[in-house]
């Protein structure tokens, strides 16, 4: 240990309680900052988790279509097996997945439970999982199987009705409720709903009545049965995110190859007798996009404004979104306003940090100057007088730093030992998570440390570039 170093201890050890303050300060300050950057991590995650699972990075829809129809049933996008296969193409590393969507109300005629909605993705079990991942959120069944009867291939019915005046029509598809043994699609449900409704849970058959044209002009009818529950962390969308195989959708929508008899009733509508239908997996109405990961998490949402210019260029005549923006429409600007008040309340408490730095080393410089210039006298150099209070502020900003991190940790700790939920949307629970990853641990370190060697620097620099003489002349009259 050099003699600056002891020095630096030395002081430290003399004005202690000063400094005492100054370092918990500091540390409380890192404390919350690392708990409140570890709790954005966490819904950055659930975000990754649920707003993704509807988005990927980026969608791609008709340009008639608008953000709310992600909800709904948008409009069939012409040739999306095209538009996939053009932006793997020319933007590389980019993945693409085709989905089929409906709105769908459940819960009718049954005793006891009002009626409910649900949004209803169609998706690709493999393309789509390794997109969205959602095969790892299943908590209770099962994920799709290639032996599932996806595709019936046997829909020996459909009845239009045609809606009086000005009200759509109304189409009652598969013959399901005619014909004895006609298997229900398998499909993927919400756990938060199971524990919403009493008739949702794996195994339960429901019947779901969904739009299955643009606006909900047209409807059907079908059966489904559960097969899996899954989580990915927001109560309310998994409530609201069903997920069903994209060829049973297209089935549903009539997305391909439609061969048989129409008997038309002037006035009421039409019957249609089909063969099975030979489904087009071109054919969808949103493409979503998955895009490289960044090199660090730092700007997310500029990131996403990025995949979202790159996409828009190869696509200019559709419409695209990024999860960023699905986010505000759903939950508006509230996280980006919580990450810039958290940033601003941070600078300002570490600036305060370092003025009282700053401003209690020129105290001590001030009543030490005489044993500054006695230094100089016996032969200290600049250099020496320099490291003394470079070395109290590094001192302070590392032990500030390292007990910041220190009480985080078990804060993070006691909150995962007890659990801790807060109230949600539409009554559901949601928890409280941290996630720490290397960076936010590198800035709690670091950045105390430097504000600390940086406020220390101005006041030591003054002190070493004294005098001996006026240094001692400077001593006698603060004396």
């Amino acid at each position: 240990m050099g003699i600056s170093s002891r020095l630096a201890i030395g002081e430290l050890k003399d004005h202690k309680r000063i400094y005492t303050i100054i370092i918990i300060v500091i540390a409380l300050t890192m404390t919350s900052f690392m708990l409140e950057n570890a709790y954005l991590n966490y819904m950055t995650q659930v975000v990754d988790d649920t707003t993704k699972l509807v988005t990927s990075d980026a969608v791609i829809v008709d340009e008639d279509s608008n953000i709310r129809d992600l909800y709904g049933t948008t409009f069939e996008l012409k040739n999306a097996g095209e538009i996939a296969r053009r932006v793997e193409r020319d933007l590389p590393g980019y993945k693409t997945a085709i989905r089929v969507t409906a709105q769908g109300t459940y819960g009718l005629g049954t005793a006891g439970e009002a009626v409910d909605a649900c949004t209803i993705q169609g998706i690709s079990p493999e393309k789509d999982n390794e997109i969205s991942g959602i095969a790892n959120k299943i908590v209770k069944g099962r994920f799709f199987r290639d032996s599932d009867p996806i595709l019936r291939g046997h829909t020996p019915l459909y009845i239009e009705i045609e809606g009086p005046g000005k009200l759509p029509d109304f189409s009652w598809g598969s013959g399901e409720k005619l014909l004895e043994g006609d298997e229900p699609y398998p499909i993927i449900v919400g756990a938060t709903s199971a524990k919403i409704h009493p008739s949702i849970d794996v195994g339960k058959t429901l019947s779901l009545t969904l739009s299955v044209s643009g606006r909900e002009t047209s409807y059907a009818t079908i059966n489904v049965k559960v097969i899996g529950l899954y989580e990915s962390g927001t109560p309310l969308l998994d409530a609201l995110m069903w997920f069903m195989h994209a060829d049973s959708l297209r089935e549903i929508k009539r997305y391909g190859e439609i061969t048989g008899k129409d008997w038309h009733i002037p006035g009421v509508g039409t019957f249609r007798g089909y063969s099975p239908i030979k489904i087009d997996r071109d054919r969808g109405d949103v493409v979503i996009v998955k895009a490289p990961d960044p090199l660090h998490s730092l700007d997310p949402i500029g990131h996403s404004e990025q995949v979202k210019e790159e996409v828009s260029s190869i696509v200019p005549f559709l419409k695209v979104y990024s999860w960023h923006d699905f986010l505000v429409y759903i939950a508006g600007s509230m996280q980006d306003v919580v990450t810039i008040m958290l940033w601003g309340s941070i600078i300002v408490t570490l600036f305060l940090c370092g003025a009282t730095i700053k401003y209690v080393m020129d105290s001590i410089i001030m009543r030490k100057t005489r044993e500054i210039g006695s230094l100089k006298a016996f032969g200290a150099r600049d250099r020496v007088i320099f490291k003394i209070f470079l070395y109290q502020g590094l001192i302070i900003g590392l032990i500030a730093g390292i007990l910041g991190i220190i009480l985080s940790f078990v804060v993070m700790n006691l909150v995962n030992l007890y659990g801790l939920s807060v109230e949600f949307i539409a009554g559901t629970q949601l928890k409280v998570g941290f996630i720490i990853n290397w960076l936010t641990l590198l800035i709690a370190l670091v950045l105390p440390v430097t504000l600390s060697v940086l406020a220390a620097a101005i006041p030591a620099k003054k002190a070493s570039m004294l005098s001996p003489v006026e240094a001692l002349r400077k001593g006698e009259l603060s004396l």
